[in-house]
């Protein structure tokens, strides 16, 4: 007897929708009437749809950079289409900006959804925290600059605790709303299987690897680097422990670690070996080459082959009596 057709349906952020030319060709034409979230052919998504071609029948990827877990569960977002950068490596907007709002992700997901993929945490307060350490140390020789600036209140903005310097509050906040996030997901679709993908090794150990002012992490200092390390590994424990929290409660979810694999292949790593680039596809020093395409350190299509092969290989394992 034929095996029955899986419904999937995909989630997530720009470490999802694939974003960098380096995770493959963009899934939409860069032109008007493009949606702006920047989806690209050889991200995990596209690739998984692939590999499960002969267990897959309606997919759905809605995946889409820059989304934050509300924009996932309730609030709509306006996508802000693929940054340029400058000769000084500024970056620029994209000219087809701004785009239409977009509907929570979660709407794409129907009571007889089987297979749920998501990926999404990291812009909830990491990104915009990165964002504010590549300006701040740009303009500082201090390594911990923007941890300084951070204990000192420059970023109310950001609605980041002065007196929390690794976040904790932060981070519990984000394993109470992916709870949320994932009842919600099993309210919709009770009998789905929710795969939920952590963040790789983004920042090194050792930060030597990183040169200062390269096209790799850009204008970041040692000190920091090591600190946004830190936060994004609370990010990841946070998503782990939501994800076997809702498995406590008898949801059908379970975490994909994409750390382990990704230690030193992160994105001071030497090129034939890194799965995340940084801040563009090129690497080189500032007036030496040009900049090229922005990466904004995202994964390459090594990293996002790597994740599609774990979720076929645990999909192909839950569903292989259905």
């Amino acid at each position: 007897m034929r095996a029955a057709r899986l419904s999937m349906v995909n989630l997530g952020d720009s470490y999802s929708a694939g974003y960098t030319r380096l995770a493959g060709d963009p899934a939409e034409s860069d032109e008007p009437g493009k949606s702006g979230c920047e989806r690209t052919l050889r991200s995990h998504p596209y690739v998984l749809k692939d590999e499960l071609a002969d267990r897959i029948g309606r997919t759905v990827n809605v995946t889409c950079g820059g989304a934050t877990t509300e924009e996932v569960l309730v609030t709509p977002q306006r996508p802000v289409g693929h940054a340029s950068l400058d000769r000084l490596g500024r970056l620029q907007a994209d000219p087809l900006a701004p785009f239409p709002a977009r509907p929570p992700q979660i709407e794409a997901v129907v009571p007889d959804t089987d297979i749920i993929t998501v990926g999404i945490g990291g812009n909830d307060y990491f990104s915009r925290l990165a964002t504010a350490c590549l300006e701040a140390d740009a303009a500082s020789d201090n390594p911990d600059q923007c941890q300084d600036n951070l204990q000192a209140g420059k970023y109310a903005g950001l609605d980041l605790p002065t007196d929390d310097p690794h976040l904790d509050r932060s981070r519990q906040a984000l394993v109470s709303k992916y709870g949320t996030l994932l009842g919600e997901l099993h309210a919709r679709a009770p009998h789905a299987r929710m795969y939920v993908v952590g963040y790789p090794s983004v920042l090194p150990v050792d930060t030597s690897t990183c040169a200062r002012n390269s096209q790799e992490l850009f204008t970041l200092n040692m000190g920091d680097i090591t600190w946004l390390r830190r936060i994004l590994d609370g990010i990841n424990a946070a998503i782990a422990s939501a994800t076997a929290g809702a498995a406590e409660r008898g949801m059908a979810s379970e975490f994909v670690d994409t750390y382990r694999a990704t230690v030193g292949k992160d994105a001071c790593a030497p090129r034939d070996t890194k799965w995340v680039e940084g801040y563009t596809e090129r690497i080189g020093m500032v007036g030496v080459g040009g900049w090229g395409e922005p990466a904004l350190i995202h994964p390459n299509h090594r990293y996002h082959h790597y994740v599609a092969g774990q979720l076929a290989q645990r999909i192909r394992h839950d569903f292989e009596r259905r």
